[in-house]
């Protein structure tokens, strides 16, 4: 009986919806107040099976236009309170609410939720298992959206650049895509990502000169942090400081890279930005 073992109520009332969730005959039946709890049915109870993604990301489209942001917020909490509950079992069930969500704010924060709770592997490179899945399908399907990139450069960990480096290696037109809709927390981890991505793919020049001038503008502090992951292991889970740098001290840092890739007027502008 999985998840619910405990609870034999909620689990017959979780069942029921999941399998209206999944029948097509039945779905258009659930109602606007029951499906905040059917997403979240549907999502766990098929989390184990990853090939059943699409049903929920199908499912997902249904909820949304059935209930409107503030109900699939809700919907998103009480799921990441259960998975928190049950030390990140059934994280996959976050996949949906990351991937189908058309409020950005919102897939934003199911993507870090599902990144800082997924159980991690039992190998080292496992550690990071929320993080490895969001990267892959960032890598390996172009309809992922932006704001999971967004969510994982957010983490300001640099344990996350690993999973984020071959997707430098995409095609231009994917890389101008993300580069163009992304608007990236100013930390040393995404700067770090943005600079592999200008050393991979120079022709994109102009974009990541754009790119780099608006996180620049946008804070004067370079924080580079360690985040407890999964935050269900810790008592009181608190992202590390590892070091900081104002922006005039973090563009040294980055030279070495713009100078080999960018011209000189776009160096002076970045070196304006920065107060460098």
């Amino acid at each position: 009986m999985g998840l619910f073992q405990d609870n034999f109520s909620m689990l017959s009332e979780l069942e029921r919806l999941a399998a209206m969730v999944q029948d097509p005959a039945r779905v258009q039946e659930i109602g606007a107040d029951e499906w905040p709890l059917a997403m979240i049915a549907s999502g766990l109870v098929t989390s184990n099976d990853p090939d059943r993604l699409p049903e929920n990301l199908a499912a997902y489209e249904i909820f949304s236009a059935k209930v409107d942001v503030a109900g699939r917020k809700g919907s998103l909490a009480q799921l990441v309170r259960f998975v928190t509950s049950r030390k990140g079992d059934g994280w996959r069930a976050l996949l949906p609410y990351t991937l189908s969500e058309q409020d950005s704010t919102l897939s934003r924060t199911a993507a870090m939720q599902l990144a800082t709770l997924a159980q991690p592997g039992l190998s080292e490179n496992e550690k990071l298992s929320g993080v490895a899945e969001l990267a892959r399908l960032l890598i390996k399907q172009e309809n992922t959206p932006a704001t999971v990139l967004e969510a994982l450069l957010a983490l300001s960990d640099l344990r996350v650049l690993p999973f984020l480096e071959p997707l430098c290696e995409q095609s231009s037109e994917r890389l101008r895509s993300l580069i163009t809709a992304i608007n990236p927390a100013p930390n040393h981890l995404s700067y770090s990502w943005v600079l592999k991505a200008l050393a991979a793919q120079p022709a994109l020049a102009d974009e990541i000169t754009e790119l780099l001038a608006r996180m620049g503008a946008a804070t004067s502090v370079v924080m580079d942090l360690v985040m407890p992951i999964p935050t269900w292991a810790y008592a009181k889970p608190a992202p590390q400081p590892l070091h900081g740098w104002n922006r005039a001290e973090y563009f040294p840092r980055m030279l070495p890279v713009l100078s080999s890739h960018l011209s000189d007027a776009q160096i002076l502008r970045l070196r304006n930005v920065f107060e460098a």
